[in-house]
């Protein structure tokens, strides 16, 4: 095993970070920056399951599964560029949100934009009834199977 102590500072005082590798051949600079790669995996998990549904599968066969991961996948990537500045060159001032709170903002934007659809059609005359079944049109067909 090879046991590491990381400092934060040159002067090796205050909080220090440990880590501990099987990887007899890493040096210690290989074996924090093989660590410092951990965040971002972690924070995607956290995020692809706890907002895009990476889990919420039900599935039984691994093709299915692996259409539905790599959806997940391709959301997140474009949620993650959603969070990242404009331009480099550019010193805006722009806060950095996280893929939680982008998140939040599609799903209100989206419902802003069927409640304006769903005017729309009754304004123009469409009965009621048409425009909620056209809504839940799935949730229709699945009550009626179920019966």
């Amino acid at each position: 095993m090879r046991l590491v102590f990381s400092f934060e500072n040159p002067e090796l005082d205050g909080t220090c970070a440990i880590l501990i590798s099987n990887h007899l051949t890493w040096n210690a600079k290989k074996i924090i920056e093989t660590y410092l790669l951990r965040w971002p995996i972690e924070t995607f998990y956290q995020d692809a399951k706890q907002h895009l549904g990476l889990n919420d599968y039900r599935m039984r066969n691994s093709k299915a599964i692996q259409k539905h991961w790599s959806l997940v996948f391709l959301a997140y990537s474009f949620l993650h560029l959603n969070t990242l500045p404009v331009s480099r060159r550019k010193k805006e001032k722009k806060p950095f949100q996280s893929i939680g709170q982008i998140v939040r903002q599609q799903t209100q934007k989206l419902i802003q934009n069927l409640l304006l659809h769903t005017h729309q059609l009754l304004e123009q005359g469409i009965d009621v009834s048409l425009v909620f079944s056209q809504l839940f049109a799935k949730q229709e067909y699945t009550m009626a199977a179920s019966n």
